[in-house]
């Protein structure tokens, strides 16, 4: 593996800019406790110090650290600056928040040098719940421009722990995963994290934006026996499990028997019913009534069909399926369906 170090020096006075890219190296891990990342009683600034100092600290099993905020506002930001700015005022306002509620231990300072014991950042997966991470997630949040990043980044870790371990999706092609899927409402995302819908909203689309999040939006409703109309919620995950939450959105419509799966499915119903009809028209020899397209998709239909039962019999062998395969000689004499 090897890393790509591109550096830029903007000035000798106000500082540097350093863009780096580890393609080759796997993001780390991030435990966060929901205790922590859920609470108000910590602050954005002590929830972000907190997924910086576990990142040097478990990794390395190296309990001890040395640090300067400017260290950490660097491996947020992939710069350094020689002057004081607001990021190393939060981080600083993180570490003094978590060494007064004894999340870390601040053995001793000097010359804008922490020494931390971070060994409480060691996470017991048996006891508590936990959100997991990638460090490369948090760096991309505190890249994106012209927003609190420090709040996105709350936002995102709850998201990312609202995410159902007890749901399993698989693929038509057998593949699954657990984990990945959730469904919550955008008013209750909102209220948990302590902002307004509109931010929740106008966060999502953030994190879309960047793909750590993508938001499947049903735009779709249920009719329950009391005829009250109930909405579908919106189904969303990480961006790289967008294949999973589609088909678990389209496996929910079906469950539900949403008002848009009932009606696609009735049409799609009644289409094979009318080529159905019209196949044993053309049997009869009335072909003069079609055109080449319908003609074309009448050909299609009988092959997919045909195809069907013939799958159905390679699994059953039940030859009762390959009694309902279609004679496809009558399409013979059609020359434009060899293009097809």
């Amino acid at each position: 593996m090897h890393e790509i170090f591109t550096v830029r020096i903007l000035s000798t006075t106000k500082g540097c800019d350093f863009t780096i890219k580890n393609e080759d190296k796997e993001s780390i891990t991030l435990l966060i406790p929901k205790s922590i990342s859920e609470s108000r009683e910590y602050s954005d600034y002590a929830l972000t110090t907190y997924c910086l100092l576990q990142e040097l600290s478990v990794p390395t099993q190296l309990s001890i650290q040395c640090v300067t905020c400017n260290q950490l506002a660097y491996y947020l930001t992939g710069k350094v600056s020689q002057q004081r700015n607001k990021i190393t005022d939060y981080i600083k306002c993180g570490i003094n928040e978590l060494d007064e509620k004894g999340i870390i231990v601040n053995l001793k300072e000097f010359s804008k040098h922490y020494i931390l014991d971070c060994h409480n950042l060691w996470i017991d997966t048996e006891s508590g719940s936990f959100t997991k991470i990638y460090f490369n997630e948090l760096q991309q949040i505190f890249r994106i421009k012209n927003i609190n990043n420090f709040t996105l980044l709350r936002y995102f870790i709850f998201v990312i722990g609202t995410l159902n371990w007890n749901i399993t999706v698989y693929l038509s092609n057998g593949e699954y995963k657990n984990g990945i899927i959730g469904n919550f409402t955008i008013d209750y995302l909102a209220k948990k994290t302590g902002i307004s819908k509109r931010s929740a909203i106008e966060y999502n689309k953030i994190l879309e934006k960047e793909k750590l999040l993508y938001v499947y939006r049903q735009k779709d409703f249920v009719v329950d026996e009391e005829n009250n109309i109930k909405s579908l919620s919106n189904i969303y995950g990480r961006y790289c499990d967008m294949e999973y939450v589609e088909a678990f959105a389209n496996n929910q419509k079906e469950y539900k028997k949403s008002y848009r799966y009932i009606k696609n499915n009735q049409e799609i119903t009644n289409n094979k019913r009318r080529l159905a009809q019209m196949y044993q028209q053309l049997l009869k020899g009335k072909r003069e009534k079609y055109t080449e397209k319908q003609i074309t998709d009448i050909y299609k239909y009988v092959i997919s069909e045909n195809q069907k039962y013939e799958r159905m019999y390679e699994k059953n062998k039940c030859e009762d399926y390959l009694d309902k395969i279609r004679d496809t000689d009558i399409f013979n004499k059609y020359e434009f369906l060899k293009r097809e």
